[in-house]
């Protein structure tokens, strides 16, 4: 789950790229234990070392949200402490003690868990010495990928006095106070908030009330918060799922007839930054004219093309960040590169600012692409030594899906670009996995497809981008490596072309030589599907327009070297007849 502190700061357990191991300690704000060992926790976290996440956990329903927040001023604790409001790490690692310990691998797995040292004999009695650093050469082995000497020790300190939940299930007694808010405040409000995309606010209990029902019923079937990924099919940053404790919390909460709940339970109000994220951008690149978008009908998919003179030398970009100069209507955006001219030409045919391509295509083959954005979408530097080319003379190329507010807007959104800073050994490139033969019967409701690539050379994968057009249903993407394991990479069992997304892998990972990546997706060209564009249906085709059909994903990697990134791209290109598919557009 997604966990806010008593600060308020929301973190996602395990998910930093480097992570080795996280440490979780539970702790009681009124237990003379936890109290006289916050300087040896303070001591532990200062010198954990890099890629150690370290964590304090507050559990427990006689501990109100106030007191742990108190405690952690008052102690003066340097780490994180999680206010665990409806018990969901009480319930996956069932602590019998506070303080207790555990340390988590990097895939969360439990290699440690028990008493800190062995300072204390008991509550009350506590030895000359200590002489078993119990914790910290747990966390040291686990650090470097070692078993720890002792998997479990008995702690030492105040029994934990609470019921433990069931794992899944939702808390006794649920109110916003304490459940819910935090619910919300971390996976809800970054869009529920004024002047975003969502339509409400869900920033205070009067919001979330009138809304109750509502809420359990959208998150109960996965509409919100939007995200298409299926779990357990690779894992990725900043996943918008909730939990089935979290989904039965809302639920209960709904049902019980939305109870307010004691006002020390509360979490702050979440703040948002008002500049750029990431900080001084490098280069801001705006439309370069405001784009109206109408009252009502169909979603508009625009290709703005953004000259950028200021780029008088080839550079690497180290990350983005997309801005939407009106939040009510934009959707999501990709940033793609274009240095041969093409979508100036086309931007040129069509009166106003930008162009359709292909009715919702690009119309020219990138040359490159820096990223994009969705609502949730969390702006970050690739890791060091990774960078975009961005070459002179490159147009930028900003596809911006809108959806109508039924008032007319216009917009003018901008893209800050972060140079590398520092310097980069390796160059992200896109490959493809695509079937570009389709030929789909009018009324064919299963109609399936498969396409294949097998890798000229190593690769590092970063993220992916699943995509089909309005006919699609199903993706499920995956790795056949050499030796015949086989890993997952993707899958998507609801598609929505209307909630298209690029995620980013947890960590990257490497895929030898030789490794086959599969695909297979299904489309539904039935009258029954009403997402279908004809009606009566037509016989459906490859092409760029929406209103024709696709089955590809894309893939951010890097190559061990230069040569070999030539090698891929050279090898991709010709896989999927890239030059033959295009060379009508150019022309």
């Amino acid at each position: 789950p997604l966990l806010l502190d008593t600060t308020g700061t929301a973190h996602r357990i395990g998910e930093q790229p480097d992570t080795k191991a996280v440490v979780l300690v539970f702790l009681g704000p009124e237990c003379p234990l936890c109290q006289r060992y916050s300087p040896t926790l303070k001591a532990l976290f200062a010198g954990r070392g890099a890629g150690v996440e370290f964590y304090g956990v507050v559990s427990g329903a006689s501990h109100a949200r106030k007191d742990a927040a108190e405690f952690a001023k008052d102690y003066e604790l340097p780490f994180p402490l999680l206010f665990d409001a409806i018990g969901e790490l009480a319930a996956r690692f069932k602590p019998t003690h506070v303080p207790e310990a555990f340390v988590l691998n990097s895939e969360l797995a439990v290699r440690y868990r028990g008493r800190i040292d062995d300072w204390y004999e008991k509550p009350g009695k506590p030895r000359a010495r200590v002489d078993s650093h119990d914790l910290k050469d747990a966390i040291a082995a686990v650090r470097s990928g070692k078993a720890p000497a002792a998997a479990r020790t008995e702690p030492v300190g105040c029994v934990f006095e609470d019921n433990i939940p069931d794992l899944g299930k939702a808390p006794a007694n649920v109110t916003y106070n304490r459940h819910v808010a935090p619910i919300l405040f971390a996976n809800c409000t970054t869009c529920h908030r004024p002047g975003e995309v969502a339509p409400f606010p869900l920033l205070d209990y009067a919001d979330a009330k009138k809304r109750a029902k509502q809420i359990a019923l959208v998150t109960s079937d996965k509409t919100m918060p939007p995200w298409k990924l299926v779990p357990g099919h690779g894992r990725f940053a900043d996943e918008r799922l909730l939990t089935a404790a979290e989904i039965a919390t809302l639920n209960a909460w709904a049902d019980a007839g939305a109870p307010e709940g004691d006002k020390a339970d509360l979490p702050p109000t979440p703040t948002f930054a008002s500049g750029w994220h990431l900080g001084k951008p490098d280069l801001v690149v705006k439309l370069t004219a405001p784009f109206t978008i109408p009252a009502g009908g169909k979603d508009v998919l625009r290709n703005f093309v953004i000259p950028m003179p200021d780029v008088t030398d080839d550079v690497m970009v180290g990350a983005i960040e997309f801005r939407p100069g009106n939040r009510k209507v934009v959707h999501h955006a990709l940033v793609l590169l274009d240095t041969t001219g093409t979508a100036r030409k086309l931007d040129a045919g069509e009166p106003g600012p930008g162009y359709d391509a292909e009715n919702g295509g690009f119309g020219f083959f990138p040359t490159g692409g820096l990223g994009g954005w969705a609502p949730g979408v969390v702006p970050r530097f690739v890791p060091d030594g990774v960078g975009r080319f961005l070459a002179k003379g490159s147009d930028m190329v900003l596809q911006v899906h809108y959806h109508p507010s039924g008032k007319e807007e216009t917009d003018q959104s901008e893209v800050a670009i972060y140079f590398s800073r520092k310097p980069v050994t390796r160059v992200i490139a896109g490959l493809g996995v695509e079937n570009w033969t389709i030929d789909m019967p009018a009324g064919e409701k299963d109609f399936r497809l498969k396409a294949e690539y097998r890798l000229p050379v190593a690769v590092t994968v970063i993220g992916t981008a699943p995509h089909m057009h309005l006919l699609g249903k199903e993706m499920t993407v995956w790795a056949e490596l050499p030796g015949g394991k086989t890993v997952p990479l993707a899958k998507v069992d609801d598609w929505d072309f209307n909630w298209q997304d690029y995620y980013v892998y947890r960590k990257p990972f490497t895929l030898p030589k030789g490794t086959v990546i599969k695909m297979t997706s299904r489309h539904d060209n039935s009258g029954a599907n009403p997402a279908n564009p004809h009606s009566p249906p037509r016989r459906m085709k490859y092409g760029e327009g929406t209103t024709d059909e696709m089955s590809l994903c894309l893939f951010e990697v890097t190559c061990d070297s230069f040569t070999d990134l030539l090698v891929l791209i050279a090898d991709n290109v010709r896989h999927n007849q890239v030059i033959e598919r295009f060379s009508p557009i150019r022309k």
